[in-house]
């Protein structure tokens, strides 16, 4: 197996005959990029697999799928075939565009995607803290640490990644069905849970009472808003936590927290431990929440 890494990306090249699975991994990246950026469906001469699947982590790019043009902003996602009509590219009015992607082949794939596209079309908004999406960075972390040593595991990780999809899919009806201002609350929590200091500003935002707002919340989530709001930025924190060296202050402050005490206090009741034992002993590990 060859690794053959491009900035921040993974291309894998397999001994032909190792191993012949429906579903497969041939690429993984995490890419900012700038001027000059584009790619062309019907011109494009790199490689990856059949299908690709590409998330906006930051900026803005725009994506021409046949005659429709799509924006991508911070949370949106697209399907696509690799081959085929379509051009992505940095629009004039972007300084830069931020993104994972993944490309992978087999006959599982292309049901995967013939599914997702008839749910949630092939350009549509995926949170930062979803499972596919932690599941993709889990999957670029692995191949930046050069685990992933053969089709199996390639092929291992590929069909995890698409039974995340298909489970996000299936909760998406169930999110369609959440009253406007649950759904509203819950990308506030999102969006700035470094901001929210307490549930009487975000209820204030809404035009509710805060009362009101913790019924409603929990009823349909099962989760309170407070609950909610943790579980995000103990997300953010295993994040912080394996991507850098920082302060634990710095952390906590990043995660909306001003006092470094009582983050730690809360990370350790999630993880039954401090966030510097976690950092020492359990930062490669793939976690994921409820």
């Amino acid at each position: 197996m060859d690794l053959v890494q491009e900035k921040n990306s993974y291309i894998f090249r397999f001994q032909e005959g190792a191993v012949h699975p429906s579903l497969g991994l041939s690429a993984v990246g995490w890419e900012n990029n700038f001027d000059g950026y584009s790619f062309d469906g019907l011109s494009r001469s790199d490689s990856g697999g059949p299908y690709l699947f590409q998330y906006t982590l930051s900026g803005l790019g725009m994506i021409r799928i046949g005659e429709r043009l799509h924006r991508l902003e911070s949370g949106k996602a697209f399907l696509i075939r690799f081959h085929g009509d379509y051009r992505y590219y940095l629009p004039e009015d972007s300084d830069h565009y931020e993104c994972m992607f993944i490309s992978m082949y087999g006959d599982e794939v292309a049901k995967c995607w013939t599914s997702v596209e008839y749910v949630l079309g092939s350009v549509f908004y995926m949170p930062d803290y979803s499972i596919p999406i932690r599941t993709l960075k889990y999957i670029h972390q692995e191949a930046n640490m050069k685990k992933v040593t053969d089709a199996f595991k390639a092929s291992t990780m590929a069909y995890q990644f698409v039974m995340e999809l298909y489970r996000f899919c299936k909760g998406y009806d169930v999110l369609k069905k959440w009253p406007d201002l649950v759904t509203e609350a819950a990308k506030l929590f999102q969006q700035e849970y470094d901001r929210i200091d307490g549930l009487d500003s975000v209820a204030a935002r809404l035009g509710v009472t805060k009362s009101y707002l913790i019924k409603l919340f929990h009823r349909t989530v099962g989760k309170t808003p407070i609950e909610f709001l943790t579980k995000i930025r103990m997300e953010k924190a295993v994040e912080l936590l394996r991507s850098a060296d920082r302060p634990l202050e710095e952390i906590s402050q990043q995660l909306g927290y001003s006092d470094v005490s009582y983050f730690v206090k809360v990370f350790r009741r999630f993880f039954g431990m401090p966030p510097g034992k976690f950092r020492k002993n359990h930062s490669t590990d793939h976690v994921l929440f409820d």
